[in-house]
């Protein structure tokens, strides 16, 4: 497997952006490890509907962080279940909790 070059202008964007933040919102500098999880819990839950019971792949690479590319992967070698309608992958609500606890994931919906 090949690595990826590092593209250094996306570092030095996030490295700004992070900067701005922390110069308008000095509150945030002192969080904790536990209260920036429950903030970004809190951001999480804002961002999902509470009554969406699938997602399609693109959805549910958002929700997890990651490329959808890489869920199709894992959809493919039997890690994360999901149902093909079409060219499409519908992932459950109770596989994507499945798949995000059994690799060291806590509570991923607010249910």
């Amino acid at each position: 497997m090949s690595k990826r070059a590092i593209n250094m202008d996306m570092v030095r964007e996030a490295r700004a952006n992070l900067e701005r933040i922390a110069r308008e919102h000095p509150e945030l500098t002192n969080l904790s490890g536990d209260d920036v999880e429950r903030l970004l819990q809190g951001v999480f839950n804002e961002m999902v509907d509470k009554d969406k019971l699938t997602f399609s792949l693109g959805e549910a690479a958002e929700v997890l962080g990651l490329h959808k590319e890489y869920l199709r992967r894992k959809i493919k070698d039997g890690s994360l279940k999901a149902m093909k309608t079409g060219k499409q992958y519908i992932i459950s609500r109770p596989d994507l909790q499945a798949y995000y606890s059994k690799h060291g994931g806590g509570k991923l919906f607010d249910d």
